[in-house]
């Protein structure tokens, strides 16, 4: 392998997330996501989504990436969503759809 291989890479959020019980008690504050490169079953998920729309498809690509649930990801800022895309795009070897 080369070595230009992408490392992990780390993102602060413009806009943290908290996340919450039902009660509305902060069990924990995202302030920054950590994207890899994606595995083999990782990558099955996100071509899978691609059918689905762009939405579907890039929740999958920085979930798979971040590491992070659906739920979290429907809590992200619309900027840090496209950032986000970005960066977990770098890794997948596409480009986000604008």
């Amino acid at each position: 392998m080369s070595g230009d291989v992408k490392q992990d890479q780390h993102y602060t959020l413009l806009v943290p997330v908290d996340l919450k019980t039902k009660s509305g008690e902060v069990l924990e504050r995202i302030t920054e996501l950590t994207f890899r490169r994606l595995k083999g079953a990782d990558a099955r998920k996100v071509l899978n989504a691609k059918d689905k729309g762009t939405g579907e498809f890039v929740t999958a690509l920085v979930c798979a990436s971040a590491g992070i649930p659906p739920s979290t990801f429907d809590q992200l800022d619309a900027a840090d969503i496209f950032k986000a895309g970005e960066l977990a795009s770098d890794f997948f070897g596409v480009s986000q759809a604008t």
